[in-house]
Formats: structure tokens, C-alpha cells, sequence
């Protein structure tokens, strides 16, 4: 009665049945006396004794889909269209089993336990993916109850579309779309500059009548090529490179042309000797026109080669001219930015160096990503040096080529502010660069990777001392 509770008992607890006829009597000594349709019953307060033992609890049954599974010993993983679980469980009390009450909670899912009296089971549907626990706690017929009860590690896998790696994957996906679109809106411009290139040779050609002529315009459409807007900071390097071959094209078309007049003369004063010696003069002048042709020739077409997509194919190719090149075109690329600007070229070129079979396009590119990294190294140490600092460094880039253990070896070398040792590990990683923003993409070295590694079965190394240089070798199968 101070408490305000009671407990009921029934034919579960051995009264011979539950039917009374509401007269009771109390007897002194505490006895209570009840008359029933079957007999009296008769209790002892006193001599009640609650079962205070928590009973264990157990996970007997486990249902995915509607269909049985054992149940596991530590965690059951399942795939996202497996959402839907049963579970049943007991309570191991043996007096009165039909009173035990049972709880149960899904942990990451429910606020709270959820009390089922005497239901022995429970089903969750629709589990979104993630981690949860199912627990089970219950009590005894006395109202005991062993909440520490069992549980069950649950985790739901989610769809392969919603997995971390599929987010990286659409990221890289819109990235490389947004690169794509860039390189595809720059092709047309190139295509375009090209085609008003071609119809004003076209145009041009027309109009030529002499050999002379012909040289001139066609410097003047070299000149003119050059300013392709793909090539950004190269067309002043490739415009420089141009030019001194066609110089050389019209001095010796001035000088033929004199000596042509003179073997006329002298063919028509009858001195056979001196004219053939004129030839002689003028075959030789022909050779080197041809050479310094050949050379402009080289130039452009390495120009459009890098301009365009690379097809794939390759072809036997010498390093040592490849290389050389794009030291120049890089370096004058420069130039045409900062006229302050000055380096010394140093190359050291194996004269022996057998050509090797390379996609040129790609090669051209690995080599003049180096170049340009090169000089905007020295060019970076150069403007941050004092006044008095400037006058004594003097950059240097420079660029070796060997052959060594069947490889074809290209060595780029420069004296600039060099990489930190807690980054060298990540300047071939896809978008990381040391550049201010704007001045780089960060893929630079990582397509360079691509191509050495992936593209030609060979090897790029980075070796660097903060402050002091930076040196990039390339080995490439021979």
C-alpha cells in the first residue's frame, strides 16, 4: 500500500484457477485466505521470493528478404536491396517463461527502446545503408530485467553509386569534361587560324612569279603562322627560330643570284673555267638553302605536331634534334614574356645516340613541359635574389642525352630554387603544382608521367636540393 503497487498472480504461479468469489480473510499471523470456485487459496507474504536473476538473452532467429540466415557471430553485412530484417529472441527463464517481457532498439535508427511485453520478435524494413546495432534486452516473470541484454552489428552496404570512390569518380569525370571542353574550343581556334593560314598562302601563291618572291612570302606566311593563338608563350620562341633559317634562305638567294649574273658575264667572255667555278659556288649556296629550308620545314611541322592530338604512332626519331629544339622554342617562349631575361643553354648530346621509336607529339611534350618548368625555375630564383644577388647568379638550364643498359637516357638540369623535400613525392600527382594560382594546372608532370611510363614502358626521376638546382631524367627503351 506505500508504494501504490501490486503484482498478479495466476494459474502460471500454481493457483489451481483464476475464478474468485471477492471473500478474503486476513489472518493475524499474516496469512491471507481466498476462496476460490476450486478450493481455498492460501498465501504467505512473508514467504514470497522474487527471481532477481537477469535471465540471458539470445538472438534465436534472423530473416533477410522473408528467408533465414544463421545468425552471425560478430557483424552481419548485407547489400543495399537486403533492407528488410526479422529477428526473434528469448529470454532463458524457465519459471513462468510466458511472462518474461522483452524491449528491443535498433541503434541508429530508434530514440528509444521499444517495449514489446511478451512479443518475441521484431522486424525493421527499408534500412537505408549504414551502421547500426540491434539490441535486445528482457526481463524475468518477476520483473527482472538484464539490460545489458545481446546485440547484433549491423551494417548495410550502400550501391556502388553512392560509394565514395563513385563521387571521386564523377568529380574526375566533370574535371576532365571541363578540360576536354577547354581543349576542344582551343582545337577550333587552331583549326581555324589554319585554315585563314592556308587560303592567304593560297592567296599569296598566286601572285609568286620568281624563286626570290617565293622565299619572301613564304617567310612572311611562317611569320605569319606563328601567330596561332594555341601556341600562347611559344609563338615568339617558334617566330625567333624561324626567322634565322629564312635568313639564311635569302642571303644566300641574294648571293646565288649575284654569282648567277656573274657566270653569265663570264660565260659570255668566253672564260669556261671561271664559270664553272661560279657553279661550283652556286650549287654549294643551293645546298645550304636547302639545309636551312629543310630546318624551317622541321620547325613547323614540329609546331603543328604539338598543336594537334597526338595519333598514337610511332616512329624512329633522334632525340638529339627533338630536344634541342624545344630547348630554343621554350626558351625564346620566355623571352617573348620578359626581355630582361637571359639563361645559358647547355647541351651535351651524345653524337652516337641511336634513334629510338617514340610517339614524337608526346615525347615533344614530356620535353618542352621540362624546358618550361626549367626556366621558370631559374626565372623565379632570378627575381627574388637581391640586387646584388642578381648580378652574380646566372641561370642555367641544360639538357644531357646518353645511352646506357639498352635505355635512351634525356637528362634536364637547372640551377634554379629547386623543389622541398616534403613535396617532391607529389609533383607527379594529377593537379598539384608549386605555381601561383593561374600559372598552372598541375598536370603538366603527371601527363609527362603518363606518357614516359604508361605510354612508352619507360622511367622519370626527380632529383632536387631546395635552393640549389632540380634534375629530371627520363629513360625510355631503346
Amino acid at each position: 500500500p506505500a508504494a501504490g503497487s501490486f503484482r498478479n498472480f495466476d494459474v502460471s504461479d500454481g493457483l489451481p484457477d483464476n475464478s474468485f468469489n471477492h471473500r478474503s480473510v486476513y489472518s493475524r499471523n499474516g496469512k491471507l485466505f481466498f476462496g476460490s470456485s476450486n478450493g481455498f487459496v492460501i498465501f504467505y507474504p512473508d514467504s514470497l521470493k522474487d527471481n532477481t536473476t537477469p535471465p540471458p538473452v539470445y538472438i534465436t532467429g534472423l530473416r533477410v528478404l522473408e528467408k533465414s540466415r544463421p545468425v552471425p557471430g560478430d557483424a552481419l553485412e548485407l547489400p543495399y536491396r537486403e533492407n528488410y530484417l526479422s529477428f526473434d529472441f528469448v529470454a532463458l527463464n524457465y519459471d513462468s517463461p510466458e511472462k518474461n517481457q522483452y524491449a528491443y532498439m535498433m541503434k541508429g535508427l530508434d530514440k528509444d527502446w521499444i517495449y514489446s511485453n511478451t512479443r518475441r520478435y521484431a522486424s525493421y524494413t527499408n534500412l537505408a545503408p549504414g551502421k547500426y546495432t540491434f539490441r535486445v534486452k528482457a526481463s524475468n516473470n518477476d520483473g527482472t530485467w538484464n539490460e545489458k541484454g545481446t546485440s547484433l552489428a549491423i551494417i548495410v552496404h550502400p550501391p556502388w553509386w553512392r560509394t565514395w570512390w563513385a563521387y571521386t569518380f564523377y568529380v574526375l569525370c566533370f574535371l576532365t569534361g571541363l578540360f576536354l571542353a577547354d581543349r576542344y574550343q582551343r582545337q577550333r581556334l587552331i583549326q581555324k587560324e589554319r585554315e585563314r593560314t592556308k587560303e592567304r598562302e593560297l592567296a599569296q601563291a598566286k601572285e609568286i612569279e620568281k624563286a626570290y618572291h617565293e622565299l619572301k612570302t613564304t617567310q612572311a606566311q611562317l611569320i605569319q603562322s606563328e601567330k596561332m593563338a594555341s601556341l600562347g608563350e611559344l609563338t615568339a620562341g617558334i617566330a625567333h627560330e624561324i626567322q634565322n633559317p629564312l635568313n639564311f634562305v635569302n642571303n644566300f638567294s641574294e648571293v646565288s643570284m649575284e654569282l648567277i649574273e656573274e657566270m653569265e658575264t663570264e660565260l659570255a667572255n668566253g672564260d669556261k673555267e671561271q664559270a664553272i667555278a661560279i657553279a661550283g659556288d652556286i650549287k654549294q649556296n643551293l645546298q645550304k638553302i636547302s639545309h636551312h629550308g629543310k630546318r624551317a620545314d622541321f620547325i613547323v611541322k614540329g609546331m603543328l605536331q604539338h598543336s594537334r592530338t597526338s595519333t598514337g604512332e610511332k616512329q624512329a626519331t633522334n632525340i638529339n634534334t627533338l630536344a634541342d629544339e624545344f630547348l630554343k622554342l621554350s626558351y625564346h617562349g620566355l623571352r617573348a614574356k620578359d626581355k630582361s631575361f637571359n639563361a645559358e643553354l647547355v647541351t651535351n648530346l651524345d653524337k652516337n645516340l641511336p634513334k629510338v621509336n617514340v610517339v614524337q607529339q608526346d615525347i615533344g611534350r614530356v620535353l618542352l613541359n621540362l624546358f618550361n618548368n626549367a626556366f621558370y625555375a631559374v626565372h623565379q630564383k632570378q627575381k627574388a635574389e637581391s640586387p646584388k644577388q642578381k648580378e652574380e647568379y646566372k641561370p642555367v638550364v641544360e639538357v644531357s642525352t646518353s645511352a646506357k643498359d639498352g635505355f635512351v637516357i634525356i637528362s634536364v638540369r637547372d640551377n634554379g630554387c629547386g623543389i622541398p623535400e616534403g613535396i617532391k613525392e607529389k609533383i607527379l600527382q594529377p593537379f598539384f603544382t608549386t605555381k601561383p594560382t593561374g600559372e598552372g594546372t598541375g598536370l603538366g608532370l603527371s601527363l609527362s608521367y603518363d606518357i614516359v611510363v604508361k605510354g612508352h614502358s619507360g622511367k622519370i626521376e626527380v632529383n632536387s636540393k631546395e635552393g640549389e638546382y632540380t634534375e629530371f631524367t627520363i629513360s625510355i627503351p631503346g
